[in-house]
């Protein structure tokens, strides 16, 4: 990852951090506690969270597992994760600086690897992909959540026009054929696959980026997302609730487990 790149998510999620993990969340209780139970974690499991924001995934496992980290760039989220930790008082858990693309970790060290809504953000995807390989056990699991983009070529484009315009952190929502090829040609098979549809509010979700509706970013993320509506031009599925917008992300969940030809390889 470029250090441009790296500064730009860091001074993005260090603005968000208090929008991000307190009052604009992404997930619901309800949620977290689905995604916790797709992955089906084992009591025996040492865990890594990669990109792990304000911790809430990893503290969510830590009590079925028999040790949680999160691994993030921005200290800001880290520190709130800390305060979350010890706030819930989970003995079992710890928080380190670090990026996706160089994990400060040796060779299978962890039996489960997950990362959580940020292969959006990193412009060589499977670059962490082969990071998150290289330290889980042979024997280990890998679980990546991310939202899903159109396949549609002029659906895909405003999407992610939409996406960088909110987010100047966002690189790339990938479709689901990239992430499937992209699994294959880093020798994994997806053992489990859910295909999710995330209602949400507009207005939290740009709360959730540092945006308010005085913001310029927010007035011309809303026009273009309006414009968008007639015919789902960018795929979110977007519809008029009184002053707001509900939006739709197609969210991917894909449980991977190395193909024995492929690690040898």
């Amino acid at each position: 990852m470029s250090k441009k790149h790296k500064e730009t998510i860091q001074k993005q999620f260090t603005k968000t951090v208090e929008a991000f993990a307190k009052y604009a969340v992404r997930d619901t209780p309800e949620i977290l506690a689905e995604k916790v139970e797709f992955v089906k974690p084992q009591a025996t499991d040492l865990v890594l969270d990669v990109a792990c924001g304000p911790g809430a995934f990893p503290l969510a496992l830590a009590p079925r597992v028999r040790f949680a980290m999160g691994i993030d760039l921005t200290f800001e989220m880290l520190r709130q994760s800390r305060a979350f930790q010890a706030e819930r008082q989970i003995a079992n858990a710890a928080f380190v600086s670090g990026e996706a693309e160089q994990l400060p970790f040796p060779d299978g060290t962890f039996n489960l690897v997950t990362c959580q809504c940020s292969f959006h953000h990193i412009p060589k995807p499977e670059l962490a992909l082969k990071e998150m390989l290289r330290i889980t056990r042979p024997d280990g699991r890998l679980f990546l959540i991310d939202t899903v983009a159109p396949e549609s070529d002029a659906k895909f484009e405003l999407h992610n026009k939409i996406e960088k315009l909110r987010d100047p952190s966002h690189t790339l929502s990938l479709r689901l054929t990239t992430y499937l090829r992209m699994f294959e040609e880093a020798g994994v098979e997806v053992t489990r696959q859910g295909l999710r549809r995330r209602p949400r509010s507009f207005n939290q979700w740009m709360l959730r980026a540092g945006l308010e509706p005085h913001h310029k970013r927010y007035q011309e993320t809303r026009r273009l997302l309006e414009d968008s509506i007639a015919g789902d031009r960018a795929g979110f599925s977007a519809r008029p609730q009184g002053e707001d917008i509900e939006i739709v992300h197609n969210e991917g969940m894909f449980l991977l487990a190395r193909q024995a030809e492929g690690w040898e390889k």
